[in-house]
């Protein structure tokens, strides 16, 4: 005849419950913040992709186009590029360059126009929606009739932009007579992305907003950079030249 045992069946002491925890805790401690860390700098890298692909496609299609020299296309360089801070003078005696610019403004315009829309800095913008619209398999949302730009400070940033005008990304790019991409800032996803002086600068706090009409060292300064002494002084007018030659409405 076999013996039954009784087996005793032991759980863990509440000491050694106590060091388990404790050693999740320090585990913790120290994994977490690594894992936080890649997972932003994956997100910035992402965001700052997607920027050098709308960059690349606005520019070799901005180039081709002005190359053709498309009549009408010359209507789209009537924005003003402040190069120096003497607020004083007419904007003809200070030192500007003539660009272009194309914000969610241009986008929903040329958007609900149609691609019958051609009149004016139309033609390039529609260049431009062409450009995004090939650069991801993503639908871009139309939003409201607000151009980004007046989103730049940080109670009214970035996030406040796409929440109020029901879109899913914030754009400005200016550019110059060659196709050359002047400034580019691309929200989307929870970061600010900015190309400027032939870098790509990001910034994911929750107050990163447009540059606006502020001169463009801000850019630097938010995302905690050293700004060169000449974009102290470099600005965008938040108007543009009419058909008169004088500075009109622009947002």
């Amino acid at each position: 005849m076999k013996k039954r045992f009784n087996k005793i069946r032991k759980g863990f002491t509440l000491i050694e419950m106590i060091v388990v925890i404790a050693i999740i805790g320090i585990l913790a401690t120290i994994l977490v913040p690594s894992i936080m860390s890649y997972v932003r700098k994956a997100r910035i890298g992402a965001a700052i992709a997607d920027a050098k692909t709308i960059k690349s496609s606005v520019e070799s299609s901005l180039i081709q186009r002005l190359t053709d020299v498309e009549p009408g296309a010359q209507y789209a360089f009537n924005k003003v590029l402040y190069l120096d801070q003497e607020t004083k003078k007419n904007f003809r005696e200070r030192e500007t360059e003539i660009v272009g610019a194309f914000t969610n403004l241009s986008w929903y315009v040329y958007k609900t126009g149609g691609n019958a829309a051609s009149g004016g800095s139309q033609i390039i913008d529609k260049v431009i929606a062409g450009a995004l619209d090939d650069a991801f398999s993503e639908k871009w949302k139309t939003g409201k009739k607000v151009n980004p730009l007046g989103y730049n400070t940080k109670t009214r940033n970035c996030e406040t932009y796409v929440k109020e005008n029901n879109t899913n990304f914030g754009l400005v790019v200016v550019y110059n007579r060659t196709g050359a991409v002047r400034l580019l800032q691309l929200y989307r996803k929870g970061v600010l992305v900015t190309y400027i002086n032939g870098e790509f600068i990001a910034n994911d706090s929750a107050d990163a907003h447009f540059v606006g009409t502020g001169t463009w060292d801000t850019i630097y300064k938010d995302s905690g950079k050293t700004s060169p002494e000449a974009y102290c002084k470099i600005q965008l007018s938040n108007k543009q030249i009419n058909s008169e030659g004088n500075l009109g409405g622009w947002y």
